[in-house]
């Protein structure tokens, strides 16, 4: 699970970069959603080990 834990954590990294490069508010609700998913699942991640 910490392997997963870890290429979670990578994406969400790679959203976050992408939520502060676009401008377009439909662009940033939609990473912002995508974000918010990553962070619930490596939360579960984190509490399965």
């Amino acid at each position: 699970m910490e392997d997963l834990s870890i290429i979670l954590s990578n994406e969400l990294g790679k959203l976050i970069n992408d939520y502060y490069r676009y401008d377009d508010p439909e662009i940033k609700e939609l990473i912002q959603s995508d974000i918010q998913l990553l962070n619930e699942a490596i939360s579960l991640c984190e509490q399965s080990t």
